[in-house]
C-alpha cells in the first residue's frame, strides 16, 4: 500500500553473544497493495526453553497468516469495526486463531524433530523438572515466547499484544503515547507468553479508525525497553527515530536503526532487541519542522545492570 510502509530489524543480545546463546528475538515486517504489517517475538530466555528462538519465528509467522485470513475476511465490509462490540469480538477471534496456529505449528515442528538428548543436557540441574515434563511429551513450553504485531489499511490500524515489550504511538507533533495498556502480571523478568493454557485471554488490543491513525506506531521487545531507565527515555528513542524516518527516509532510517541497535545492547540491556513498526513517511515530512522541535535526542541508551535474569514465564 502507498500510504503506510512497516520495517523490522532485530540484533542479538550483548550478554548473548557472550555467552554463546543464538537469538531469541524474531522480527518481520510484510508491504503489499492493501496492508502493512509488522511484528516482534521474543523468546524466553531461561536455558530450560530449549526452542525458544523457533517459538518466537513461529508466532510471528502465524501472526502474519491469521491477519491475511482475518483481512479476507472482512474484505469489502471494512464497516463491521465500527461495531466496537463485534470489534472486540473479532480481535479476540483472531487472537485465538493465532493462539491455535501457534500450537499446530509448534506440535508440526516438535514432532518432525523431537528434543535430543544433545538438548535435554542443556537443562541446568534447577530446572530438572522442565526435563521431565519434556521427556513426558508436554513440550509446548520449550517454544515459549511474547508476540506483538501491527496491522495498517487505508481504513483502520490496530495493534496486539501478548506478553511485555511496548508499543509506541508518535504523531506528527512528536506526541508519544502507549496505547496498548499494560498487563500487570509482565513485572521486572516475569511475562506472560503465547506457551500458557490461558493465552487466548491474555491479549490486548488497541484500534484506530482512519482519521485516527498515528504517523508512526513502533513495537520493541523488553530488550529495547530495558536499555532506558524510564519511559521518557524510551519516549525520546522514538521520536528520534521517528524523526529519522522523516528527515531520512525510510530506507535510510533502516539502515541508521540497524547500525545503532548493537550499540544499544552492548551500553544497555545486553538482551535481544527487536524494533520494528509502520509509518506514514509522507505526513511526517510534510511536519518535519514541528518533529524536529519535539525531539529532545540522547546520545547513548542508559545503562542497566549487565546481569537482568532472562525472561520466564508466569
Amino acid at each position: 500500500m502507498e500510504k503506510y510502509s512497516s520495517f523490522a530489524q532485530t540484533t542479538i543480545g550483548e550478554r548473548h553473544i557472550q555467552n554463546g546463546v543464538v537469538c531469541q528475538d524474531y522480527s518481520m515486517s510484510i508491504n503489499n497493495s492493501s496492508f502493512a504489517f509488522a511484528a516482534v517475538a521474543d523468546g524466553h530466555g531461561s536455558p530450560h526453553y530449549l526452542r525458544t528462538d523457533r517459538g518466537s519465528r513461529l508466532a510471528a509467522e502465524c501472526a502474519l497468516d491469521c491477519v491475511c485470513e482475518f483481512l479476507d475476511t472482512i474484505k469489502d465490509h471494512e464497516f463491521v469495526l465500527d461495531d466496537e462490540k463485534l470489534r472486540d469480538d473479532l480481535l479476540q477471534q483472531l487472537w485465538k486463531n493465532i493462539v491455535t496456529r501457534w500450537k499446530s505449528r509448534v506440535e508440526a515442528d516438535f514432532r518432525s524433530e523431537p528434543f535430543t538428548e544433545e538438548e535435554l543436557d542443556r537443562i541446568p540441574d534447577e530446572f530438572a523438572v522442565y526435563r521431565s515434563l519434556y521427556e513426558n511429551g508436554e513440550f509446548l513450553s520449550s517454544y515459549g515466547t511474547t508476540l506483538a504485531f501491527i496491522v495498517a489499511t487505508d481504513y483502520f490500524a490496530f495493534c496486539g499484544q501478548i506478553g511485555d515489550g511496548k508499543c509506541v504511538a508518535v504523531d506528527c507533533s512528536g506526541i508519544t503515547a502507549d496505547p496498548v495498556p499494560d498487563d500487570p502480571r509482565c513485572y521486572d523478568n516475569i511475562t506472560t507468553s503465547i506457551c500458557q493454557e490461558d493465552a487466548e485471554f491474555s491479549a490486548r488490543f488497541v484500534y484506530y479508525p482512519k482519521e485516527f491513525i498515528p504517523a508512526a506506531m513502533f513495537i520493541g521487545t523488553d530488550g529495547l525497553q530495558n536499555s532506558y531507565w524510564d519511559i521518557e527515555q524510551l519516549h525520546s528513542f522514538y521520536r528520534g527515530l521517528t524523526l529519522d524516518f522523516a528527515e531520512n527516509g525510510l530506507n535510510e532510517g533502516i539502515r541508521q536503526l540497524a547500525e545503532f541497535l548493537p550499540v544499544m545492547t552492548s551500553s544497555g540491556s545486553g538482551d535481544d532487541i527487536s524494533c520494528a513498526g509502520i509509518v506514514d513517511i509522507n505526513s511526517l515530512q510534510a511536519s518535519l519542522e514541528t518533529l524536529r522541535n519535539a525531539v529532545s535526542y540522547i546520545e547513548a541508551p542508559a545503562p542497566v545492570p549487565s546481569d537482568m535474569p532472562e525472561d520466564m514465564t508466569i
